[in-house]
Formats: C-alpha cells, structure tokens, sequence
C-alpha cells in the first residue's frame, strides 16, 4: 500500500511540475532572478563531565529564486556545512548496535527525496551539503499552490508548536534559522484577507512520516483562529491555534490532540495523546521585549531524560510529540536593544515537578553592515546517570555572520 501511495504523490509532483511549465510558457515574460545567503563561523566549546569538548561549524547558505513569470517561481535553496572538532573525531557511531555515527546525525534531513549527502566523512572532517528548499509556487487570483520541499508552518508559538505536524523543530536548535522542510504538496484557497483553506501532502517512505492535512483560517474579534485536522504519523489528527491581542499584549495558543489509528513508530506508546501551549508576549516603549510560555503534555513523564530533547532532533524520528518529553513545561525569555549595535537576551526553561532547568544567555553585536557576532550560551541542569543534580550540558557558542 505503501509503495503505491509513492508512486502517486510522484506521479502528481510530477503533473504539477508539468502544467507549472506550461503556464511558464503561456505566460512568457523576461525571466527574474534573484540570490541571497550568508557565511557563518561558529565555535561551540562544550563542557561534558569532565571533557570540554570543541567544535568548528563554517555554514554557507545560498538561495536562489527564478520568476518566470508574474504567476510562476521556483526556489532552490542550498546548505553547506563543514564540521571539524572532538564530535567528529569521537562520535564514530557502532552499526552492530545500531548507534550512528555523527556523520550519520549530521546528514539527518533526508524526507522523501534524498538531496543531502555527507561529501566528506574521513573521522577528521565532514563536509554536508543538503538542499532544504526546492519548490514550484504558482499563484493565481485566490490560488496558490506549492510542490516540493518546503516548509508548512503551521504553528504560531515561539518555544512550542503543537500545530507543527509537518516539520517540528528544536528551540535548542538556534544556527538553524530557516528550520526543516518537507517534500509536500499545498495547496491554499484565500477566502478573505486575513482566512483561507490550506490541504497539504507531506510525501513519506513509510506510515511513520505520512501526514496529510488540512487547516481552516479565520479572523474573529482581531483573532486569527485556525482549525486542523487529517491523519499525521498514523494519528488521527485534530487541532486548532489561535493569535490576537489581550490588551497591549500578544495572546497565542496551539492545541492538538492525536488518536491513534494506524500501529507506527511514533505512537506505539500511547492510545491518545493531548498537547497544548499558550503563550503571552508584550515589547515595551523603550525595546524591552517579554515572551513566556507553558505546554503541557499528557504523555509527558516526571522521569523522562532531558537529554532526548537535546539531541532528539538531531536522529531524524522528531516529531511534534517530542518538544519535550515532561508533562509541564514553562518558558520565559527577555530581550532588550541596549544600542543599534548591541542586542541581548536571556531565555529559561524549568519543567514543573522535575528539578530540569535551561538557560540561554545570548548577545548579538553588529560589526558592521551584514556582519554580526554572537555569544551564546545553552547550559542544561537535571539528574544526571548516578541520580545527582548536575550539568549535563554547558555549551558556549561564538558565532560570525555576514549575509549577502
């Protein structure tokens, strides 16, 4: 069943791309093209037990986009990373054990199509290149469909999206500004100015990574409200989010709750599952901005290991379902613009009924125009392997960034 569901999510991808051809040619005007990316350093010193362990990451992002004509575009855009350092030295992975190696961890962003490989993976450096966007947009009165990877952001929170059944991410993971992607299908009807209808098709290898789903949207009482629902990761799949204004503060929340219907991976753990986040955030006259948050989560566990959401992600089986694996969860973080050159900020996690705690001091300084630098810290406190409390994660990261 499985093998036929691909070969019709291919055949359809490819009819699009077709007919997105034949538009280009019907509507033929002088093509556009644009570029833009960026290059950034960035050094982690990274405090394990008694082992400080280094790291150098150079990541070059290139964009590109291509308009064929006022309805038509396609964007291809490309990550490059190299890594040298103690991770890639040590991590050498077991494949007896089925424990992977960090080159294995590293090249994790494969979906349906594998356009991403390691280039280099000698146990001193590993050099990635992975394409994480490559889509065809057609827009047209109140039409718009896109076809390939792309990212389908359906969450409205900061630290938390119960919304993001396509392609979750990380808080923890901060150099990752553009977030994962999907090889998809969506297609959006706008039936006003702020409400429209949206289906989307995330293409999968397997029952563990198939989401099919649809999102209703609505402006009520200056709130946009949005109701989900379709089959994510063999859940049946509800949900709905909301974002307006309490006063002078900003009122967000995603709720979804997932019914299992199919046997995968992902939900062999539960029968049912409910994830809920809502947040408030203000900024001030003077550029002080405020942001908290709570989720909880009814699989949720006071024993869990912090240590599989640090690092979860990073084995490609992230899902919504593991943006933290303790019930209770509360976020607060504060950011203030000390001159146009310097901008800072602190961010906390704690985990009510367990003794985990995040903290993530980070600055920024503009150098000049399109560079940046960054400090920024990540350290992670909870009951470590022989039941003490300790850091199991002190982590600085210095980063350089020039855009272009």
């Amino acid at each position: 069943m499985l093998i036929r569901i691909k070969k019709a999510l291919l055949s359809i991808f490819l009819v699009c791309i077709s007919q997105a051809i034949l538009l280009a040619q019907e509507e033929y005007k002088a093509p556009k093209f644009a570029f833009k990316g960026y290059l950034k350093n960035m050094s982690t010193f990274n405090s394990i037990g008694d082992s400080l362990w280094y790291e150098n990451l150079t990541h070059n992002r290139l964009n590109f986009a291509y308009y064929p004509t006022d309805n038509l575009s396609v964007y291809v855009e490309v990550r490059n990373r190299l890594f040298i350092g103690d991770f890639v030295k040590n991590l050498t992975g077991n494949e007896a054990l089925g424990i992977p190696s960090y080159g294995d961890i590293i090249n994790n962003n494969d979906d349906f199509l594998t356009i991403s490989g390691n280039l280099i993976d000698n146990g001193s450096v590993i050099l990635n290149v992975a394409v994480d966007r490559a889509f065809v947009g057609w827009v047209k009165n109140d039409w718009e469909i896109k076809v390939g990877r792309q990212r389908i952001n359906w969450g409205v929170n900061l630290a938390w999206n119960p919304n993001d059944w396509f392609n979750a991410y990380s808080f923890f993971d901060f150099d990752y500004e553009e977030r994962p992607g999907s090889d998809a299908i969506r297609i959006t009807r706008y039936t006003g100015v702020a409400s429209s209808i949206e289906v989307a098709v995330k293409a999968a290898k397997d029952i563990n990574h198939f989401v099919a789903a649809t999102m209703w949207k609505v402006n009520k009482g200056n709130y946009d409200i949005q109701f989900l629902g379709g089959l994510a990761q063999g859940d049946v799949s509800l949900g709905t989010g909301w974002a307006g204004n309490l006063g002078g503060a900003s009122l967000k929340g995603e709720l979804t709750y997932f019914i299992s219907a199919l046997d995968t991976e992902v939900n062999k753990d539960y029968n049912s599952l409910f994830l809920g986040a809502i947040s408030m955030d203000y900024s001030f006259a003077n550029s002080l901005y405020l942001n908290g948050s709570i989720m909880y989560n009814t699989n949720g566990d006071y024993d869990a290991n912090l240590g599989s959401s640090i690092i979860g992600q990073n084995f490609g089986s992230f899902t919504v379902r593991d943006l933290s694996p303790y019930p209770w969860s509360a976020f607060v973080q504060s950011t203030f613009q000390f001159s146009p050159l310097l901008f800072g900020g602190m961010a906390v996690m704690v985990y009510p009924g367990t003794n985990g705690l995040f903290l993530n001091p980070y600055i920024t300084l503009s150098v000049v125009q399109n560079l940046d630098a960054d400090l920024v810290g990540q350290l992670f406190y909870a009951d470590n392997a022989s039941g003490s409390y300790d850091a199991i994660s002190k982590a600085a990261f210095v980063r350089l960034k020039w855009s272009f």
